[in-house]
Order: C-alpha cells, then sequence, then structure tokens
C-alpha cells in the first residue's frame, strides 16, 4: 500500500472542510504560512497539496490575493445515462436552459455515421446553453429521427428536462449509450454562449444515446466548462 505522504493529508483534510461546507463557495482559504502553522509543515508541503486541489478544481487562484473555493461541480458519470436537471436538483439547486434553435434538416455524411440513417433522413436537431447560477455551464447539440417525435419542436425545451419530455409524451426512455470524452479549444461560437475566452479549454462530451431495445437513438454533444464538472466512471 503506497504511504499517505504530509501533502496528501494536507488536500484530503481541506477537500473535506470543503465537502462539509466549513470553507463555502469563493471563501478565502488561509494563507500558505497560516496553514503552514495549522499542519506544522513547510510551505513547499502546504505548496504541493494546494497546487493538487488547483489541479482537481477544488480551489482557484487569484494573483496575489490568494487561494479560494471553487463553485460546486456537477458529477457526470460516464457510463450511466441520466438527467443533468436531476443531479443538478439533487444538489439543492436550480437549472434553467435557453434554446438557440430547434430545427428540421436533412442529415449530412457526418450524422449519417452517427446515427445509422440514410443520406437525407430529417433529423431533428437542437441547441440550447445550461445555466447554473446565472452562469452558462453548457452548449448541448442533440440529433434525433424527426419520424421517432413528431411534435417535438413544439414542446417547451426550456423550462422542462429533454429527458422527461421524452419520456412523458414518447415513452421514450435512453438506457446506454457510447460516448467520448475529450479536451477541446473554444470555438467562437462555445466563446460567445459559454462565456469564455476563446481556445480557452472545455470538455466536449459526444455520443449516441440508445433504448433498451435500440428502436431509438439520438447523438448528442455536450461542450461544458472544465472547472463546473467532475467525471467518474460508473457501471449501469
Amino acid at each position: 500500500m503506497k504511504a499517505i505522504t504530509r501533502d496528501i493529508y494536507i488536500a484530503d483534510e481541506i477537500r473535506y472542510k470543503i465537502e462539509i461546507g466549513e470553507f463555502k463557495p469563493h471563501d478565502k482559504l488561509p494563507s500558505e504560512r497560516q496553514f503552514c502553522e495549522i499542519f506544522n509543515c513547510q510551505r513547499a508541503t502546504v505548496r504541493l497539496a494546494l497546487e493538487s486541489l488547483l489541479d482537481e478544481g477544488w480551489i482557484y487562484c487569484v494573483e496575489r490575493s490568494g487561494y479560494y473555493v471553487s463553485k460546486p461541480r456537477i458529477l457526470e458519470t460516464l457510463n450511466v445515462v441520466s438527467s443533468m436537471s436531476g443531479r443538478i436538483e439533487s444538489m439543492g439547486k436550480e437549472m434553467h436552459r435557453k434554446v438557440i434553435f430547434l430545427r428540421i434538416l436533412e442529415s449530412n455524411k457526418k450524422l449519417i455515421k452517427k446515427m445509422g440513417v440514410a443520406l437525407g433522413t430529417k433529423l431533428i436537431e437542437f441547441e440550447r446553453v445550461r445555466y447554473l447560477d446565472e452562469e452558462a455551464i453548457s452548449l448541448e447539440t442533440a440529433y434525433f429521427e424527426a419520424e421517432q417525435f413528431p411534435g417535438l419542436l413544439d414542446k417547451d425545451l426550456e423550462n422542462n428536462s429533454l429527458f422527461s419530455i421524452l419520456e412523458k409524451y414518447y415513452d421514450v426512455k435512453f438506457t446506454h449509450g457510447e460516448q467520448e470524452i475529450l479536451v477541446v479549444n473554444a470555438n467562437p461560437t462555445e466563446s460567445k454562449y459559454l462565456g469564455v475566452e476563446e481556445n480557452s479549454p472545455l470538455v466536449l462530451r459526444r455520443g449516441v444515446l440508445y433504448t433498451d431495445d435500440n428502436q431509438y437513438k439520438s447523438y448528442h454533444e455536450s461542450v461544458m466548462r472544465m472547472n463546473r464538472f467532475i467525471y467518474a466512471d460508473e457501471e449501469c
């Protein structure tokens, strides 16, 4: 078993204080010198602990000011299909959405490969921004076969979870999928809607979702702010 070094112990202690709410979002943390006194250790050890928490997204640094607690991040499970709205509600928070566009288009070469449909098949495409605490956290684009979801363009996708609409009106529930996670640089559109600088690092999650019988599928792409999500690999 690998021994727990002093810097790992300190990082664990600070992380625990954040988790239980002793250190709240945007609270300024004690200085490196103060942490040295608290943990009776060298400044280099404290610095290693803080760098670890920075890399994990628990804290952020303001130049010439110090370290602060980051906002809570949303857990994204890679092998489990679930509604982001539900996960956010479980955190005691509310999310709202803004639909950028919702339209019918014909499948192109990219989409026939992703969706497994013939060239020219009519698809529903929609794009929307998700907000948490008035901050844009993700830009989502999704595609569905128009024939399978008549009337979807008329549904309220700003005030309702997509998954809840599909279950309520179409009796469709996506249960599994093939997904990949990439780090990308923000393009002008993503920069505009997410409020980040162009070429800033973002997380791209994309893939195909299926129902149990594979009769229905959806291709989706979600571009997310790196500081608002944490990812875990879990079995369904």
